[in-house]
């Protein structure tokens, strides 16, 4: 179960936290290292300190791991995006979604009662696996003289701490947000989204951001990914906005367009920087030594260029973080400690959960959608075909599902909604394709078969 960490504030002053180590510490060092009762004690406690490098050792070891970490730890659950994330994951597990939807509704009937009684009516279950996918890793040294320093004033100590802490929480804070900008500049670029038009002036918007979110209360099948019939509360609805359109409205403006009082709107919005740009750069050292984030490419960026804002069940974003831990090493050559920040986490989001993304001006579908066959399998049972629509299609039209028409059922062709066709073997059919994107249908302008391949280009026609 994932559980959040509560906000700490370090209130203890550098005369506790060296009584609290000491306290804690090894025999020895409870032998060597004086207790501290004024601030005049407190260079003695260094003095012992920097001849004895078994004990510094201690008790560096004592204010990371016992102090630093916990002060990271609630500074990662207490950042600008804290109420989006869900928790820590003591012991690394995958999170299982479930989604169960409602029960359909029957006419009663007396005549078929017994018949009813005892037949089994399955619910509908879906389920989204969430795996650890983020696993990094942030360097901090200490030297042996921000030790010294550490013991020439009342707040050495606490300065210290605030060194250790600043080197590695600033990085840890902005690649959180690169992470929640990453997720949803994917999911946008690539159909995860219900695009919404907000129109040309300010009133045409305010109508498209009040009329979606009062129509994200209802049940309705149209708002996420997958298509399953969910409602998101007021109080679950959260705005994500870039600066500068942000900039054009007052707040009490905004707060009306979502039906919200300013209080609680303000609560649910969260300031992104645009749309259209993303620090590759940041994770260009990851994307070479793993696969954990892909690059956000210049194309999915275009495609993001008229979008203003993003409104969001905070249950879409599905981020943990699974480990926090501090690692030390001493290098005795060159009189000082590495300390390594292990940050393991799961980010994905929930295709159950809803999600729109508000477009500038019309949302209009193309009268052409290009769809690529990406990968051919041949088995001794089946050959089946990969298919991926325009990366365009996502943006304007949302989620986009290949049909399983009569003319595929009757030649025995099954076709999966996300792409896949499936010929049994040695079949000679050859069937043409339709594709839906909301309620619009496209139509293949050409068949295919077991003789298409890889990298094969099918045109659909509006």
């Amino acid at each position: 179960m994932a559980k959040r960490v509560a906000l700490t504030t370090l209130t203890a002053s550098t005369i506790d936290i060296l009584n609290t180590i000491r306290t804690n510490g090894s025999l020895e060092y409870q032998s060597q290292v004086p207790v501290v009762n004024t601030e005049k004690d407190i260079p003695r406690v260094g003095e012992v300190l920097y001849g004895y490098p078994a004990l510094a050792n201690q008790f560096i070891n004592a204010l990371v791991n016992r102090i630093a970490l916990v002060r990271v730890k609630s500074a990662t659950f207490n950042n600008a995006y804290a109420n989006l994330k869900k928790g820590y994951l003591e012991f690394g597990e995958t999170v299982e979604e479930i989604f169960v939807g409602i029960a359909k509704a029957r006419a009663f009937s007396a005549e078929k009662a017994a018949a009813r009684e005892y037949k089994r009516t399955l619910p509908d279950v879906k389920t989204a696996f969430h795996a650890m996918n983020w696993r990094v890793q942030y360097p901090v040294t200490i030297q042996d003289e921000d030790l010294r320093q550490a013991f020439l004033s009342a707040g050495g100590v606490q300065d210290l701490i605030a060194k250790i802490i600043d080197s590695v929480y600033t990085a840890m804070e902005y690649d959180e947000f690169l992470l929640f900008k990453y997720l949803m500049i994917k999911a946008i670029a690539h159909g995860k989204m219900k695009p919404v038009s907000i129109g040309e002036t300010p009133n045409d918007a305010a109508v498209a951001f009040r009329g979606t979110s009062n129509m994200m209360t209802f049940l309705k099948d149209d708002y996420n990914e997958v298509g399953v019939l969910t409602s998101t509360p007021k109080n679950n609805q959260y705005i994500f906005m870039d600066a500068m359109f942000n900039a054009q409205y007052d707040v009490n403006v905004l707060a009306g367009a979502f039906n919200m009082d300013k209080a609680t709107f303000i609560g649910k919005l969260h300031i992104i920087d645009d749309w259209t740009t993303f620090d590759n750069k940041r994770f260009d050292e990851i994307r070479e030594e793993s696969d954990m984030i892909e690059e956000v490419t210049p194309e999915e960026l275009a495609l993001l260029a008229n979008v203003k804002a993003v409104l969001v069940d905070e249950e879409w974003f599905q981020i943990y973080d699974d480990c926090i831990k501090f690692t030390e090493t001493y290098a005795g050559s060159g009189l000082y400690w590495n300390y390594f920040l292990n940050v393991w986490k799961t980010v994905s989001s929930s295709p159950f959960s809803n999600a729109v993304v508000f477009v500038n001006g019309e949302v209009a579908l193309p009268n052409e959608i290009n769809v690529t066959v990406v990968d051919k399998s041949v088995g001794q049972n089946a050959t089946t075909l990969s298919l991926v629509a325009d990366d365009k299609v996502g943006l304007v039209g949302g989620s986009y599902g290949f049909v399983q028409t009569e003319e595929c059922a009757t030649a025995g062709v099954g076709i999966h909604p996300y792409g896949g066709v499936m010929f049994p073997a040695n079949s000679e059919a050859t069937v043409t394709l339709e594709l839906e994107v909301g309620n619009t249908v496209y139509t293949a302008g050409s068949t295919v078969s077991t003789a298409t391949n890889v990298g094969d280009t099918i045109t659909f026609t509006k």
